[in-house]
């Protein structure tokens, strides 16, 4: 029997001011990974977002520097680092042009994946490197002239007024690290030309820079190099950049920024230096989990991981996590791709811990330190895509590594994305193993001691059998690898081999099983009919209900009409008011102003004993509502108490059903 339901959620705008304005990561709230596709071309990227990190939780992808760089053949290869020496701000690059930079960006935020560049802004060419000199070019039209006292750069435009050479003629020398920030700053890092960022024409030319690319719909900005400028000019510079556009994340949303400050203790440099500015890139994270992993520590002591963690792990809002980056995998007390399985567990275990916003790097095959990413060769030496395998990983003939593909890391990154948000509970620790849970949402547990380790653990996820993602995850509602069935109390008898990992989470769990497109054969996804009558002007709610045939948590329909190109994140509401006299007045809101709605038909039958769960999403800003605890009784001429309980609200089939964003109380009336 399909019955009438009427939903109201009370938004409440209570959100305050954060003054590390630059944290905020930008992603949706349940994407909060990153990944490095270092060196990949704009075209690949594009496709990369639209084929494959949507559907696994990745939020946001950083990008290989789009500026137009340095051209070289060294040892008929084109280095990588090239990357890293502009030769003006155009976009014209090793990884495509303008016009293909643009389409990525669009296309990766029309599925929901942010775009972080790389930007470099503390130094141009090396010292004595001219265009045409040696056959050394630029990916763009531009010419330069690095030579000593000449310094032109007329693409931008700069001259050699516009660098630190009066400050520091010089290179920075190796004990200049623990001794000299000055010299940090202002001598030349390994001869690259070190630009004056006190100056008013070179602070102008930079904001051009990263205001084109916020105009673009860049979400930030990872910054080369930056312990080796100095945070007043880099306050100066960012508190100037532009917001990010409205139409993608929402009114005054502020530009994602990371500063890359290499800071392992004893440096003249220090990332406390730059607290404030942003984030900062945390390398004492992946020296701490690499110590471990190579057995020169107990895997116990990684329960402390996080603030205060020996030196240099600050505030979790202060920092950008990763195991490895494409510097220290070259050369670096970090375990790398090239470690195997030991990568698997190093990665598995940052996106499992509840620290830090977190980074996955991606990269091509390398076997020397200078080596470029897999090309046609010369003279141009153009950039292949990679190619893929029947499991989508990425094929090794094309010379791609691609760890985010990784089955173990791509499945820890829906892990994360199912356990965004909830704290480490349930630590259980023995030599070399560690178990905890992520409050109601996940469970992780890792064993390195040579010998098999069997017992209940304390999940804290609801009932059920779940798919081990560790060994494969949830196929078509079914396990790939090992399931572990989760008893009513919240405990499941787990058994992990020598050297493995077992982790569970509710993106795993069968039967429900959210992902995109999959409500038609989800059975916990109910059938609905939209029948909420609204004037004209409410163009998104129109658009966005047609097609809108399932109540769940997955997301949009296959098929679910779309505003303005925009896709819509679940069921979409309807602002109402009480007032008769507004043209957005709903008979059935007796409340107030400000409640937003939706009516729909529903067979009660199919939720459980006529109840059902729901939470709030916020777009494009705020994303999902708090989790609640509901009050145990509920208010109304029908009022009653839900027959279990949850982190969301509970509403009852057959009601009109009120609830407030973020709190725990319940109103039900008769319609």
């Amino acid at each position: 029997m399909m019955k009438p339901i009427l939903l109201f959620l009370l938004f409440q705008n209570g959100l305050s001011y954060n003054v590390y304005w630059g944290d905020k990561t930008q992603t949706l709230s349940d994407r909060q990974t990153m990944v490095h596709l270092f060196e990949w071309k704009w075209t690949d990227i594009a496709k990369e977002c639209e084929n494959f990190l949507q559907y696994y939780g990745y939020g946001a992808v950083q990008v290989s520097p789009p500026m137009e760089h340095i051209v070289i053949n060294q040892n008929n290869d084109m280095p990588w680092w090239v990357r890293y020496q502009p030769v003006s701000y155009q976009l014209s690059s090793r990884s495509g042009n303008e016009a293909e930079f643009t389409d990525m960006v669009q296309r990766c935020n029309k599925v929901g994946v942010r775009i972080i560049v790389d930007a470099v802004m503390n130094h141009m060419v090396g010292v004595g490197q001219k265009k045409g000199d040696g056959g050394e070019g630029s990916s763009g039209s531009s010419d330069f002239d690095g030579r000593h006292g000449i310094e032109s750069f007329p693409g931008v435009p700069y001259t050699n007024d516009d660098f630190n050479d009066f400050r520091c003629d010089g290179d920075i020398q190796g004990s200049d690290y623990q001794n000299s920030a000055e010299h940090v700053k202002n001598c030349r890092l390994v001869g690259l030309l070190d630009l004056n960022q006190s100056k008013d024409n070179v602070r102008k030319a930079i904001l051009g820079y990263l205001n084109k690319l916020i105009s673009i719909g860049v979400a930030g900005f990872r910054f080369d190099a930056g312990k080796h400028m100095w945070p007043a000019d880099l306050m100066a510079i960012t508190t100037d950049m532009d917001n990010l556009r409205s139409d993608i994340f929402g009114a005054n949303q502020r530009p994602f920024a990371v500063w890359e400050v290499i800071d392992q203790g004893g440096e003249a440099v220090k990332c406390a230096d730059y607290l404030g500015l942003g984030r900062y890139t945390n390398f004492n994270y992946g020296a701490a989990v690499a110590q471990v992993i190579k057995y020169n520590g107990d895997w116990k002591t990684l329960m402390n991981l996080g603030p205060g963690y020996n030196y240099g792990n600050e505030e979790d809002h202060d920092v950008l996590n990763f195991i490895d980056n494409h510097d220290n995998q070259r050369g670096g007390s970090v375990v790398t791709y090239k470690d195997g399985e030991n990568y698997n567990r190093a990665v598995a275990f940052m996106l499992a811990w509840a620290y830090g916003y977190t980074r996955v790097m991606s990269s091509f095959d390398f076997k020397i330190s200078d080596q470029g990413p897999p090309s046609k060769g010369p003279p141009n030496f153009e950039t292949t895509g990679p190619t893929f395998n029947p499991d989508d990983t990425c094929s090794a003939a094309s010379g791609w590594v691609c760890e985010h593909r990784w089955p173990k890391i791509r499945e820890m990154v829906k892990f994360r994305s199912a356990t965004q948000g909830s704290a480490v509970a349930e630590i259980f620790t023995e030599t070399q193993r560690v178990s905890f849970a992520r409050d109601g949402k996940g469970f992780f547990a890792s064993n390195m001691q040579g010998s098999t380790w069997a017992k209940f653990f304390q999940t804290t996820l609801p009932v059920g059998d779940y798919c081990d993602h560790y060994s494969g995850g949830l196929v078509n509602n079914n396990c790939a690898g090992k399931k572990f069935t989760v008893a009513a109390d919240g405990t499941s008898y787990i058994t992990i081999n020598a050297g493995d990992i077992a982790a569970i989470s509710m993106n795993s769990k069968i039967d429900c099983s959210p992902g995109p497109y999959q409500q038609a054969s989800d059975p916990c996804a109910i059938p609905i009919v939209h029948n909420t009558t609204v004037p004209f002007v409410y163009d998104e709610y129109i658009s966005w209900s047609q097609n809108d045939q399932y109540l769940d948590f997955e997301g949009a329909e296959e098929k679910q009409g779309t505003h303005d190109g925009q896709q819509a994140f679940g069921t979409p509401l309807a602002y109402s008011t009480n007032d008769k006299d507004a043209v957005e007045y709903q008979p059935l809101n007796k409340y107030g102003p400000g409640y937003w709605m939706t009516q729909i038909y529903m067979d009660c039958s199919k939720a459980e004993q006529g109840w059902f769960e729901l939470k709030g999403y916020e777009t494009p800003s705020v994303g999902w509502e708090p989790d609640v605890k509901q009050d145990s009784s509920c208010s109304g001429s029908v009022g009653g108490s839900a027959p279990f309980s949850a982190i969301n609200h509970i509403a009852k089939c057959g009601a009109v059903n009120v609830f407030q964003w973020g709190k725990s109380s319940c109103i039900i009336d008769s319609f």
